[in-house]
């Protein structure tokens, strides 16, 4: 089917990048073209009220017609040189016929076949243009040390001062150059002297705006299942809602998902369904698992037996995933949100239990421990090691392998992302954090898009806690014995300081919102509960491995709840530590030295002399 033709008033309609290029035509003789460059256009069609949805090349030879540019050639390193659109006197298929014969004879390459139809565009007298089609896989290597794309960037250079400048049959006053088109996928694909001159005009082709998708999804949502039944008002919020949901797609991605929605069977009313099956590649949604619904029910209770003694964190915890399960997460915002199904902030004194909640967050919602997925903040301290995140950009070593944590999401879309000690990282690698808390995405070094709007986050972090004194010494600034709500308030205090005052990033706390979760110190009842149980992973963990039966005297439970109270600043690690120190040692050294044919012993005392601790069997 013919395109419509378009008229000079047309280009008001055009998008803006066009319009650029149009007003470049009398002023620069080449044009390097940079951005969306594989995307569709929305072009306006004259007699209907739906776009027409064009490809670049497209795009712009229709605004080089409207121009009076009826001669135009494009090239590509594939397919050569050939007639993109030619007026009746066959001027671009003469220049074409002319390079044919030459290359019959000299046995000329493609690069050379570029250059001699650069000279002979930029020279012509008659108005002609050419479109360089793909200029970034001119040559295989990084730089420009191929003699012969060398020599096309010289020519093209040279040219820069000898471009012709021929009347035109339009709407512009003034003649026009002969204009190159160079489509890059970035500026620095081609040489800083040749694009960095008055004469080469560099438009870069943006991310379609709300306004551009609303105008392409308005034309398809008809074509969705139940699309053309629709009433007016239910036709209008579809839109809307499809529009608001695909910020950060391309209008060819638009299209697929539309594609993939009719395949799929999915209702316009459910697009969503599509939009995040397109972007995480799985079409359920375990959000939306009434089993999981069962499992959050009985959440606070799961949690308070992994977790002991912070209640109000785990109620926040539990709250934070009620939301999400009822798809609320991000409903105060105008319109449909992408962002993490869940963003939580845990801090606290150390080993109070926030990295062994949010693990048992990860195997509640998602089912498997394989969901949990932990970043030790203190490993990217310095700026380079943004490039472990997301992956080195193009040129360095290893771009072709991907960051650790793009690579994790894109594999494993459901799961739970740990970043232990945020404070630790460098504020350059904070910054990345912004596009993925507001925006639930991002670029990877080599330019894909990772989507986290299926994930939750959770950081943590000893913010508050301590502090370092005048002589250098880090003192605390809560304590046990406190308050619970005196310090919540401290530690959100400390929390608000570092990213506002300390780092500078007010932004990222404003992300994190009032997901702050703070975390009381290990009390006396606590140390009581846990200790019974490291005590009871001791006797399976021997059981499991010899296959005697080890029994605890309450005596000696109580030994060492007594001596657990006396480190509890140290959280349920010190609890631990006191059960390594005073048990799992020295009963490691007596069933070293113990008969193995022994089926069940009980220790009834532990004591210490100059040596350490001894346990007693019997």
């Amino acid at each position: 089917m013919t395109a419509p033709t378009l008229t000079p008033e047309h280009i008001k309609d055009l998008p803006n990048w066009l319009r650029e290029i149009d007003v470049a035509l009398a002023a620069n003789p080449q044009v390097a073209i940079t951005g969306n460059l594989r995307d569709f256009v929305i072009l306006p069609r004259p007699g209907t009220p739906h776009p027409r949805f064009a490809t670049v090349i497209e795009a712009l030879s229709t605004l080089l017609s409207i121009a009076g540019h009826s001669c135009q050639i494009t090239f590509d390193i594939v397919s050569g040189p050939r007639v993109l659109h030619d007026n009746e006197s066959g001027s671009a298929a003469a220049v074409l016929s002319q390079l044919d014969r030459k290359a019959s004879d000299s046995g000329t390459t493609q690069l050379r076949a570029l250059q001699q139809l650069l000279e002979s565009v930029a020279v012509s007298e008659r108005p002609m243009c050419l479109v360089i089609d793909n200029a970034s896989r001119l040559t295989p290597g990084p730089d420009f040390s191929d003699p012969e794309f060398h020599r096309v960037l010289v020519v093209a250079e040279k040219l820069l001062s000898t471009a012709r400048r021929n009347p035109v049959p339009g709407p512009h006053i003034t003649p026009l150059y002969n204009t190159v088109f160079w489509l890059v996928d970035q500026e620095n694909d081609l040489p800083h002297w040749l694009v960095a001159t008055d004469t080469v005009r560099v438009v870069s082709i943006p991310a379609p705006t709300f306004g551009q998708r609303r105008t392409a999804v308005t034309s398809l949502v008809p074509s969705l299942p139940g699309g053309v039944d629709l009433d007016p008002t239910a036709r209008e919020a579809v839109i809307e809602s499809y529009a608001a949901q695909t910020n950060g797609l391309t209008l060819r991605s638009i299209t697929e998902v539309n594609r993939l929605a009719i395949d799929r069977r999915i209702v316009a009313t459910s697009i969503e369904d599509a939009i995040r099956t397109f972007r995480v590649g799985v079409p359920d949604n375990p959000w939306q698992d009434p089993a999981l619904k069962q499992r959050i029910r009985e959440g606070a209770k799961y949690l308070g037996s992994r977790v002991l003694g912070q209640q109000a964190p785990i109620r926040k915890t539990v709250d934070i995933l009620i939301r999400s399960t009822t798809g609320l997460t991000g409903a105060q915002g105008s319109g449909d949100s992408s962002r993490p199904q869940g963003i939580l902030f845990f801090a606290g004194p150390t080993g109070v239990g926030k990295t062994e909640l949010a693990k048992s967050m990860a195997e509640l919602v998602f089912g498997r421990k394989d969901a949990f997925i932990r970043f030790d903040m203190s490993e990217f301290s310095s700026e380079h090691a943004e490039a472990r995140l997301i992956g080195a950009p193009p040129g360095y070593v290893g771009h072709n392998t991907g960051g650790e944590l793009t690579n994790a999401v894109r594999h494993n879309p459901f799961s739970l992302l740990l970043f232990d000690e945020i404070e630790k990282a460098h504020p350059r690698i904070l910054d990345k954090f912004l596009q993925i808390l507001e925006d639930g995405r991002l670029t990877d070094g080599n330019g894909s898009t990772v989507y986290f709007s299926e994930a939750l986050i959770v950081f943590t972090s000893n913010l508050g806690v301590y502090r370092t004194d005048s002589q250098g010494e880090r003192v605390p600034v809560v304590s046990r014995g406190r308050p619970y709500i005196e310090i919540e308030s401290t530690i959100r205090a400390a929390v608000s300081e570092h990213f506002t005052k300390d780092i500078g990033r007010p932004e990222l706390l404003n992300r994190i919102g009032d997901n702050i979760v703070v975390f009381d110190f290990i009390s006396p009842r606590t140390a009581e509960d846990l200790v019974p149980m490291f005590v009871d992973n001791v006797t399976r963990r021997v059981h499991s491995i010899s296959g005697t039966h080890i029994s605890v005297a309450d005596s000696v439970i109580q030994q060492l709840v007594e001596s657990a109270c006396e480190r509890l600043d140290f959280g349920g690690r010190g609890v631990g530590t006191i059960v390594e120190t005073m048990l799992v040692n020295p009963l490691s050294r007596a069933l070293f030295e113990m008969d193995i044919s022994t089926a069940h012993a009980t220790v009834t005392a532990i004591t210490q002399d100059s040596t350490g601790w001894m346990v007693t069997l019997s």
